[in-house]
């Protein structure tokens, strides 16, 4: 099958890593309700965050997830609205909101993590089909996006002229 962005080459590298987390994405939100699990996806390691750690600030989520605060603001209002987490004064520090896993939530994240033993093996045959060290691969490279942002990659391409 002739793939349009497989031929625009590795400047749409961002293009299929998206296509791909999408995929995966979709995937989870069919199967996680089989497994009795009902927080969307990309919500999970929010859930699982807030039980290793304990009640957090939303700076401290996006921190620890290495995600747009915005986008960790969106995971909590959807576990808010789920009834997962709830939000409270921080006893230390008025101004700041401390975001801290429910009962319901906690039953959630027991489902979550038995279901996490699957979802591991699925994605190492997944990962097996990349062929040897591509989950390293991939780590590295997002090491290397924290060590020189791409932004600041680009900026160092060469024949980079702007066109009007």
């Amino acid at each position: 099958m002739d793939d349009f962005i497989a031929r625009q080459g590795p400047a749409f590298l961002a293009h299929l890593l998206r296509r791909l987390s999408d995929e995966l994405v979709q995937g989870a939100a069919l199967w996680y309700p089989t497994m009795g699990v009902i927080a969307p996806p990309r919500t999970i390691s929010t859930l699982i965050a807030l039980d290793d750690q304990g009640p957090l600030g939303v700076t401290e989520i996006a921190r620890l997830l290495r995600q747009a605060h915005p986008l960790v603001i969106t995971w909590i209002r959807e576990l808010t609205s789920l009834s997962f987490v709830t939000t409270r004064s921080d006893p230390k520090d008025g101004r700041r909101s401390l975001i801290a896993l429910t009962a319901k939530g906690r039953a959630e994240v027991r489902r979550v993590r038995a279901a996490l033993v699957g979802m591991e093996q699925a994605s190492v045959r997944l990962l097996d089909q990349g062929g040897d060290g591509v989950l390293a691969a991939l780590w590295r490279m997002e090491g290397a996006c924290r060590d020189t942002p791409f932004a600041e990659l680009l900026q160092r391409s060469p024949g980079q002229t702007r066109h009007d």
